[in-house]
């Protein structure tokens, strides 16, 4: 478990004064709250009698909801109560921006509701306080098969994450890994037309997008095409992969730029400032000079005008990117975007990885049912996986906020290649119709619909496709590479924002010409005088002191 010092100073101070000043009343001594002895049966989706659970919660501004539906009474609130016996009450809700300042003060003031969904850094803060109750036994008694079977697919680092001094100090959610990989999604009828082989290399797709722009793909005869499309986050892209960066050429280098990560001799180090970072800004510098990238790609919030219009030749993306192929199809139904991985000069493709989970629900120390938090996960989960025949009764078009601890995700680890073996199995006739759950079989129907034309229906055919070739391809030896630290440490919290303008208008003037490729030292240099060193050794202490 890699652990941070968290939250402003400040707050963190006072969070431990509380702590130790407030004994909450009923606080079990054993840590293991209020969870039943190992020999009784217990019950993982319902209380035995009613119970009353506060907590808070964070709304964002678009999340709306039916008309006579409030955010302490709506579908999924009834659905909780129904089916646990807990009834949540929300002591207050605010709006997302706001919601994390507004927790910080109840948490330095010990004013906690029973359960709260809170980040890494809140999770830490509070683990650290003593504040919050040891799961660990209600882990043991309360998760469902189902649970359980999520957080073995990634392989208990999901646990792992949530394990502060040896102790289950939160119930964690799960990201799907897949969402790491950027793909290079190219278009086949442009190779095609211009006699062109599917990329192999970081320099076949440079060449790729060059003759993209240079060679009038589109037949219009007007140099008004793009190679590689792009927007302003794309130098700067950590963790899920999206349309349109460049994360998919930084790791064809080996290079995970905004990571922390082991070097070459084992040390922790900002892979921001390592060498393979200089090597990758030095690839797009090229391809930017040539054309082979969009020459405006900093100026655009996305890429998908270009991608869409029929503009742009190639994107990089993650594995559900075939929905902004289809959009492009439904206005030129020759477009065939294909997906590829690109690997580096050994052949190896990387991924950096996105964190295995963001998320944790934890309990208020002393309360007197800490159970009531894994029998809620439960059912979410259940509700969530569409594995309970009620939860499809749900509209789950209304916003995942309004669940009473809010949207988290509970997935395999692995869901995508999961999925996509599931639905070669059924579309074979190795697996029965019957056999399937809820989700499975509306994925199987969108891909048999019309076998003879699968894109007849493009909802369809976006809806299935990331589970045919984008999954074949996350199934393919890859070198992971996760993070080493994902949190901040206390110079961070004063310099950070410093450090990040420096990265980002070096790697933005390197690429785009301004600024010859060896400012990238000059850069290295600044950025360890500037805090950068005092930053790394406080992450490379943090991670041993996890490690004790």
């Amino acid at each position: 478990m890699k652990k941070k010092t968290t939250l402003i100073s400040m707050i963190a101070l006072v969070v431990l004064m509380t702590a130790c000043s407030s004994n909450n009343g009923g606080t079990s001594k054993d840590g293991g709250g209020q969870a039943a002895s190992p020999n009784v049966k217990v019950d993982p989706f319902k209380m035995p009698n009613p119970i009353e659970v506060t907590t808070f919660k964070s709304l964002s501004p678009g999340a709306k909801l039916p008309a006579g539906d409030t955010v302490e009474s709506n579908q999924y609130m009834k659905y909780i109560s129904q089916k646990t016996n807990i009834n949540f009450k929300i002591l207050w809700y605010a709006a997302s921006q706001d919601y994390e300042q507004k927790m910080k003060l109840a948490i330095a003031s010990n004013d906690l509701p029973d359960v709260m969904l809170v980040n890494e850094q809140i999770f830490l803060a509070l683990a650290e306080a003593g504040q919050i109750e040891d799961l660990s036994k209600v882990y043991d008694q309360y998760a469902s098969p189902l649970a359980k079977e999520l957080y073995a697919s990634t392989n208990n680092k999901a646990i792992e994450k949530a394990t502060y001094k040896g102790k289950l100090m939160g119930i964690p959610n799960i990201s799907v890994q897949a969402d790491a990989a950027s793909m290079a999604w190219v278009r086949k009828d442009w190779m095609d037309k211009l006699g062109l082989q599917p990329p192999k290399t970081m320099d076949d797709v440079a060449a790729i997008a060059k003759a993209f722009v240079e060679k009038d793909p589109d037949g219009n005869g007007k140099a008004d095409t793009i190679g590689i499309a792009g927007f302003e986050k794309a130098l700067t892209v950590s963790g899920k992969a999206q349309r349109g960066d460049f994360k998919g050429i930084f790791q064809a280098f080996g290079a995970y730029p905004s990571n922390w990560i082991k070097d070459s001799s084992g040390k922790i180090a900002y892979a921001s400032i390592l060498p393979e970072t200089k090597q990758a800004l030095g690839k797009l510098r090229d391809m930017y000079a040539a054309g082979a990238v969009d020459k405006e790609f900093a100026l655009r919030k996305d890429p998908n005008e270009n991608i869409v219009s029929g503009k742009a030749g190639m994107f990089f993306g993650p594995w559900w990117s075939g929905g902004l192929a289809a959009d492009a199809m439904k206005l030129n139904p020759k477009v065939d975007f294909v997906p590829y991985l690109i690997p580096d000069a050994k052949g190896t493709v990387n991924t950096m990885m996105v964190p295995v989970s963001t998320q944790f629900i934890v309990v208020k120390k002393g309360m007197k049912n800490p159970e009531a938090a894994m029998i809620y996960a439960n059912t979410f989960i259940n509700a969530q996986r569409k594995v309970d025949p009620d939860a499809l009764n749900l509209d789950f078009t209304v916003s995942a906020e309004y669940w009473p601890i809010g949207n988290s995700t509970y997935d395999y680890a692995d869901a995508v290649e999961r999925k996509s073996d599931t639905l070669k199995k059924a579309m074979s006739g190795q697996i029965k119709p019957e056999e399937l759950n809820p989700e499975m079989k509306e994925l199987v129907a969108k891909a048999t619909r019309d076998k003879a034309n699968p894109k007849a229906d493009l909802k369809d055919w976006s809806g299935y496709f990331g589970y045919t070739v984008p999954a074949d391809l996350l199934k393919m030896n890859m070198n992971k590479v996760y993070s080493e630290f994902t949190a901040n440490t206390k110079t961070m919290e004063r310099k950070w924002a410093n450090l990040q303008k420096l990265e980002t208008e070096t790697f933005f003037g390197i690429v785009m010409g301004e600024k010859p490729l060896d400012s990238f030292d000059k850069f290295v240099t600044d950025w360890k005088a500037q805090g950068g060193d005092e930053i790394t050794k406080e992450v490379t202490d943090e991670i041993s002191k996890s490690k004790k």
